[in-house]
């Protein structure tokens, strides 16, 4: 983590143009590592302006005897955002709607703003969640982003709430978010895999 963030910085120094658009708030980058590094993350970054944390996940439980769960009351003096229903919490932790559903209400209850991830439009979203992200389960990790057409006929059919922002997430990378944006319908994108290279990661913000 240590050598992701040195290299984030350096390349984030370097881009004159990325500084000043996080500086006037026409971008904001959410970094969301793993519990152990969010504090470190926070300290390493908080002295750059349009940079916030985010934690992977929040515990569907507010309070009590959970050893091993990490509150949104813990959670609220580290991360201002937390990813909710990521298609991976659904598949290996058995996640179901109700659970979403308290994680999103518990975000909201501790002013963490939840980052709701959907697979389709078949699944519930809640009024309580203002960022949306659209992850076709096919697309991620695979190195095959989805099409286009397919994003915004699936964003047609969800009942989104008023003013959410809507995100793609599913193999997006620097060569091929100009695709989605060109739409004025995808305002940003929950990334995975190109993440995990910090040039690669201001690359795609560059371009945003």
């Amino acid at each position: 983590m240590t050598l992701w963030i040195d290299i984030f910085r350096e390349k984030l120094h370097e881009n004159t143009s990325l500084r000043e658009k996080l500086k006037n708030k026409e971008l904001i980058i959410i970094i969301c590592p793993s519990f152990p590094f969010l504090l470190y993350v926070k300290n390493r970054l908080q002295d750059i302006v349009g940079i916030d944390v985010g934690g992977q996940n929040v515990s569907h439980v507010q309070a009590g005897k959970y050893t091993g769960e990490v509150t949104a009351q813990a959670l609220k003096d580290v991360a201002s955002f937390a990813i909710v229903g990521h298609s991976e919490r659904r598949k290996h932790f058995n996640e179901s709607e109700e659970d979403i559903e308290r994680k999103i209400l518990l975000c909201s209850q501790f002013h963490i703003t939840p980052v709701h991830c959907v697979r389709s439009a078949n699944d519930l979203i809640y009024e309580d969640a203002s960022i949306i992200a659209f992850e076709p389960v096919d697309a991620i990790g695979t190195g095959e982003n989805a099409d286009v057409s397919y994003v915004l006929e699936t964003k047609a059919k969800m009942n989104l709430p008023e003013d959410s922002v809507f995100l793609y997430g599913g193999s997006a990378d620097s060569e091929n978010i100009h695709e989605y944006l060109a739409t004025g319908e995808v305002q940003g994108f929950l990334v995975g895999t190109a993440s995990l290279d910090p040039r690669e990661f201001i690359a795609m913000a560059d371009k945003m």
